[in-house]
């Protein structure tokens, strides 16, 4: 008799703790940095947590066709503690490779192939205590460098 659990007839799920989606970290963010969270999950397989790459032409299924939209939404979900990036992209030695990322709530596994090291789970998003700090962490994260923050 085979131990494999039976797959779901549903298909796949992500999966959003209530304590996720209850935190001040995840109120601070705009229903576009939502839906950007959550076309990069769905990448999310059993052990490729750090190798989940976000480009346009992966994401384009998801409606996020705008190259601007793409990097603010990255950097407004690393600046909350969402994701983490694991290789910078970039052109190496002729070849060009895309930047990888790692959500902070589910363990990385070694993949030495592409340069991801293990790590546990960190959960950064738990770090905000109020709503407000986590407003001005993502407002600071589409600044220009060198500008203050834009007062509401």
């Amino acid at each position: 008799m085979s131990r494999r659990k039976p797959e779901d007839p549903r298909g796949g799920h992500i999966r959003l703790y209530w304590t996720m989606i209850d935190s001040p970290a995840w109120r601070a963010l705009g229903w576009v940095d939502q839906g950007l969270y959550i076309a990069m999950r769905r990448k999310l397989k059993g052990t490729n947590n750090g190798n989940i790459e976000a480009t346009i032409a992966t994401l384009r299924h998801a409606d996020i066709t705008s190259p601007a939209t793409l990097a603010k939404g990255l950097r407004v979900l690393q600046a909350l503690g969402f994701i983490d990036k694991t290789r910078q992209g970039g052109i190496a030695q002729g070849v060009k490779h895309c930047s990888l990322y790692r959500f902070t709530d589910e363990p990385v596994f070694d993949q030495p192939r592409i340069g991801v090291n293990a790590r546990s789970a960190t959960n950064e998003w738990r770090s905000f205590q109020t709503l407000e700090e986590a407003r001005t962490a993502a407002c600071r994260a589409n600044q220009p460098k060198g500008k203050p923050p834009r007062a509401k």
